[in-house]
């Protein structure tokens, strides 16, 4: 088999078992915090803002600095790096004691890991370039099913398990994957890139941002960022939001809101490869704001939502929307970047979208406190909006690659 076709392959098992650790105990934390000590939703949506702002906050810092090393030092090595640090902080987070063990283990998971980005550089930086619109929507597909397998599977678990035992498995998924990682990825040669002489130390940030970055390169890290944003706005409180829909406390909670949870990362599992494949032959931006365009506009009935399979119905059509976003922008962002640089322009990438997680929750407790819940899904309905404008009237499509290379029938 052809090497990057083989990489891609690995990978996509790779991100799935790995997404399906991290997002098998998202669905109860909030629960979890309340059986550690929080008296109350609105303090425990205050914690989970903590809990999902610090480590996008952390990870905002650190994934520049890992781009960069991944250019210089290899993308598997960071890859590796990024799943180990998931599986020990996981593990530990298992074992906490009290709220603030919690969010300190997940701030610290953020700051090393990252394990998204850094598979997507591997296939980006290793695939043809005609092929990468369907190569990264193979890749979004295996973290939307692991997204969507996940919560149930989590759900599930938890309420026959206990909140702490999923954490352990969790972290075993984890382990599996950073030794497939080690065993069966093999990176392709790296681009070297010429040491610039000494003069060249003095110069600016902007000059130094300008050889990596050009303008589409930054209007789609801000669209990127924003969609991160828009999403983490709903973070905090929705398994608070499906608890108030349900009417309180009921045995089965945490299967409920694992399945309302995962059913919008299961319906992305089926369309991003499609729409990403769409992308290359029609243009990955006509997918991209059409499909930003239908994920603001089914936000907007999620507010008003009485029940929890109308909020499920709602989701599941919102996943197919989603399922477009991130194939379509990755691959115009990769397309606008050349080679050499891309695993630094994927770092600053990902660092901007952790700066939009970052803020999201903590807009979304704060709406959510003022005006109530359903507030938060009308306020990331208008942000989808606004990414739509920007992409539609400020992104240009490259004519060609930043920097084709044509890949040998051997690799």
């Amino acid at each position: 088999m052809v090497k990057w076709k083989r990489n891609l392959v690995v990978l996509s098992f790779v991100q799935l078992a790995t997404m399906i650790g991290f997002s098998g105990y998202h669905p109860f934390v909030a629960y979890y915090m309340q059986d550690l000590g929080i008296p109350s939703a609105t303090e425990a949506a205050k914690w989970m803002a903590l809990f999902n702002s610090g480590a996008a906050i952390s990870m905002m810092i650190a994934s520049p600095i890992w781009g960069m090393l991944g250019d210089r030092h290899g993308r598997k090595i960071m890859l590796v790096r990024a799943i180990s640090a998931g599986c020990v902080f996981t593990f530990l987070m298992g074992m906490a004691t009290n709220p603030t063990q919690l969010v300190i283990l997940r701030i610290i998971q953020g700051l090393f890991s990252g394990t998204v980005v850094a598979a997507i550089t591997l296939v980006a930086t290793g695939t043809p370039d005609e092929h990468l619109g369907r190569s990264l929507g193979i890749m979004q597909t295996a973290q939307f099913v692991g997204q969507s397998i996940g919560p149930l599977l989590g759900g599930a678990t938890a309420d026959a398990l206990g909140y702490r035992n999923v954490f352990f498995v969790s972290a075993a998924l984890m382990l599996g994957s950073v030794l497939a990682t080690i065993v069966l990825v093999r990176e392709p040669p790296r681009t070297q890139i010429e040491p610039e002489p000494v003069v060249a130390e003095r110069k600016s940030f902007r000059e130094r941002l300008a050889a990596v970055a050009n303008r589409n390169t930054l209007l789609l890290v801000i669209a990127l960022a924003g969609n991160s944003f828009a999403i983490a706005v709903l973070s905090p409180i929705l398994s608070l939001y499906i608890k108030q829909i349900i009417g309180g406390e009921v045995p089965n909670l945490a299967t409920i809101a694992g399945t309302i949870m995962s059913i919008a990362a299961f319906s992305s599992s089926m369309s991003a490869v499609v729409l990403g494949r769409l992308g290359d032959r029609i243009g990955q931006k006509r997918i991209l704001v059409g499909c930003v365009i239908g994920v603001a506009l089914i936000h907007i009935p999620q507010a008003f939502a009485t029940h929890p399979n109308q909020l499920m119905v709602l989701r599941a059509i919102q996943g197919l929307f989603m399922g477009g976003i991130m194939p379509t922008a990755n691959a115009l962002l990769a397309r606008a970047t050349s080679t050499e640089h891309r695993g630094a322009v994927f770092g600053m990438s990902h660092s901007a979208q952790a700066g939009g997680r970052a803020v999201g929750p903590m807009l979304g407790a704060g709406v959510s406190a003022l005006w109530g819940m359903s507030s938060a899904f009308l306020v990331t309905s208008a942000i989808f909006g606004a990414i739509a404008t920007l992409v539609a009237t400020l992104v240009r499509v490259p004519e060609r690659p930043a920097n084709p290379e044509p890949v040998p029938a051997s690799e």
